[in-house]
């Protein structure tokens, strides 16, 4: 399509003929090529997105003052840059046109894009144009004193020149329109070609530093640093760590970050030194020609001669000239380097504070450490002293037993209190949400909760021990382990109490359902029993307490030394006195005569014996006194009771 357009055009121009207005002044040679400003942006672009890292640091959120100074330092040193790099492109020769080619050809050059050959073209049709005017002008001068006949054919003439100069617009509005569309796509498709073309591919790539379209236009200059920048505005800060109620593991990271921002602003400082003597380097080359240039100018009047006058005067305003086109590159790399060493000091800022930051960090890292040192030694030693004194004043195993397993238990919390002191950060933050995860917990496991309370009263100083026999939600059997949830029993049953085979798992907090804990004394083993007697109600009251009481009495006497000895060792463990067991009897009436019940104590693997033996004399007694009828004739039976 775009031959075709070129095509058309160059038909419509082939009635046009131009030249150019002025001829291109050769370049100035200043010691740069192309290569060298293209260099020297490349270098700054790079310093700038190198140094933008700095603001994505962790460790730097709180920064503000100081970051926001930095970040316009940086976006005036990439537009100083920027500023050099456009003053410099006619001077280096970059965009000179080529002084061999023809100017007054229509056809584009191989390299030259659409908006310059758009340019051209609408410059030959508006000198066509103004000649075109120029030519009727002239015929209507001649019409006003022409003949009759001469009206005619200049009349003829003009009517000619009219219809060019008509054609002439109309190309002119053909040209205008593909001259705004090819501008219109040159600056979305950056269509510069040269420097000026790769400065504004370099200028996209920083879109902070590029100047307003006013400021543009006026020529002004970037801001100085320390002024406002119309930028992006900065991230949020985020909240300083408060050192007083951070962990270990917060003040740890903290450091850690702090180093490793000392480490980057090194690197960075490195980086500007190097960008500052790169930028030295092009400064030195074009200051020493202003220094040549003002050596060599004359600085006084000494001859009278008119051609050597007038020879000094060039020389002056050639040199004038030379200056004023390297001071608009000393001016820029002036404050460039500025600029520069602006960066440098806040950066040398930055690194200072970082290394005082980071000094106090460790500092409270070590007070932190050394405290949780102290508690652990502290818990240790106090661990050590609670084992002594149970080894030292306990005697009884089993409440030595007790008071160990609760010293494991306290030095356990203890520790895990301390160590989650120490390394978790702002635990008054964290009240709320443990209260409702503790009331929870509280709910959800409140039988598992009563069961461990119930551990402790089990283990109390009359509790339970493994061992002993005991009766528990209606269950009789023989501690064999006692758990921080769970108690097991080895069954009893049976009238003798033997061993059923059976293990019963019974949860600690039935100890506060309303039935009752049955344990017997520690130490003792013994069980009571009764032997029931029916007399007749014509027996002598009086006389059957006496003989019956005598004769309980003979029969445990055979056995009380295994009794009172379990009895005497019960009262080293207990400290109520307890009486010494012995048989005793009662008596009341009933519809059917007398019934007198013995009730005596007996050891359960000698039950059966004793009842036999306590049953019989019994019995023997009342047959041989008259006065004491039997009104049953079966036997007595012995029970437990």
């Amino acid at each position: 399509m775009r031959p075709r357009i070129f095509l058309l055009v160059a038909t419509l121009c082939t009635v046009v003929t131009f030249a150019a207005d002025e001829a291109a002044r050769p370049p100035v040679a200043i010691g740069l090529t192309p290569d060298d400003v293209r260099h020297h942006l490349g270098h700054v672009i790079d310093w700038y997105h190198r140094l933008s890292g700095l603001e994505r640091n962790a460790a730097l959120t709180d920064d503000l003052v100081t970051r926001e100074r930095l970040r316009q330092t940086m976006v005036t040193e990439v537009r100083l840059a920027f500023a050099f790099g456009r003053a410099a492109a006619p001077l280096v020769g970059a965009d000179q046109p080529d002084p061999d080619s023809d100017a007054n050809d229509t056809e584009a050059a191989p390299d030259e894009n659409d908006a310059a050959r758009y340019e051209r073209i609408a410059a030959g049709m508006t000198a066509r144009a103004r000649d075109l005017q120029g030519q009727i002008a002239r015929f209507d001068e001649r019409l006003s004193t022409a003949t009759a006949a001469e009206r005619q054919v200049l009349l003829a003439q003009r009517a000619q020149l009219a219809a060019a100069l008509n054609l002439t617009g109309e190309v002119q509005e053909t040209v205008k329109g593909l001259q705004q569309f090819a501008a219109r796509s040159n600056s979305s498709a950056s269509g510069e070609k040269g420097l000026l073309g790769d400065i504004s591919d370099m200028e996209r790539t920083v879109p902070e530093a590029r100047l307003t379209p006013a400021g543009a236009a006026r020529g002004a200059p970037p801001p100085a640093a320390g002024s406002t920048v119309n930028t992006a505005p900065a991230p949020a800060s985020a909240v300083a760590l408060r050192t007083d109620s951070a962990g270990l593991i917060a003040l740890g990271k903290e450091w850690l970050d702090l180093r490793s921002a000392h480490r980057l602003h090194l690197h960075y400082i490195g980086a500007t030194n190097e960008l500052s003597a790169a930028l030295d380097k092009i400064s030195s080359n074009l200051t020493s020609q202003v220094r040549e240039l003002l050596r060599n100018s004359p600085s006084a009047v000494t001859t009278t001669n008119t051609s050597e006058l007038a020879a000094a005067r060039t020389a002056i305003e050639t040199a004038t000239a030379r200056f004023k086109e390297l001071s608009t590159l000393l001016v820029p790399l002036g404050e460039e380097s500025i600029t520069l060493d602006s960066a440098g000091s806040i950066l040398e800022e930055r690194r200072a504070a970082l290394d005082a930051r980071a000094t106090g960090v460790a500092r409270q890292l070590l007070v932190h450490a050394g405290i949780l040192l102290a508690c652990i030694a502290l818990i240790i030693v106090l661990s050590a002293v609670w084992r002594r004194a149970t080894f030292r004043y306990l005697h009884d195993a089993r409440r030595r037993q007790q008071f160990l397993s609760l010293r494991r238990i306290a030095m356990v919390i203890a520790f895990a209190t301390v160590i989650f002191m120490a390394f978790l950060s702002e635990i008054g933050s964290l009240a709320t949400y443990i209260g409702f995860v503790t009331a929870g917990i509280a709910v959800a496991l409140q039988n598992v909760i009563l069961a461990v309370v119930a551990y402790f009263f089990l283990i109390g100083r009359y509790g339970v021990r493994v061992g002993d026999r005991i009766t528990m939600a209606g269950v009789t059997g023989r501690v064999a382990e006692i758990g921080l949830v769970r108690i097991y029993l080895k069954e009893l049953g049976g009238v003798d109490l033997h061993p059923t085979g059976r293990m019963i798992v019974l949860s600690n907090a039935v100890v506060f359902q309303p039935s009752a804990l049955f344990k017997q004394i520690p130490g003792v083993h013994y069980t009571w029993h009764i032997v029931t007697l029916l007399l007749a109600p014509t027996a002598d009251l009086q006389l059957a307490r006496t003989r019956l009481q005598a004769t309980a009495e003979r029969v445990y006497a055979t056995y009380s030394d295994s009794i009172e000895k379990q009895l005497r060792a019960a009262r080293h463990l207990v400290d109520f006195e307890s009486g010494t067991p012995s048989p005793e009897l009662t008596a009341q009436f009933s519809e059917r005569g007398l019934e007198i019940s013995v009730r005596y104590p007996v050891e359960p693997e000698q039950a059966a014996q004793v009842d036999q033996e306590m049953t019989r004399a019994l019995r023997d007694a009342l047959d041989e006194e008259p006065r004491l009828p039997i009104a049953e004739p079966d036997a007595p039976r012995a029970k437990p009771g």
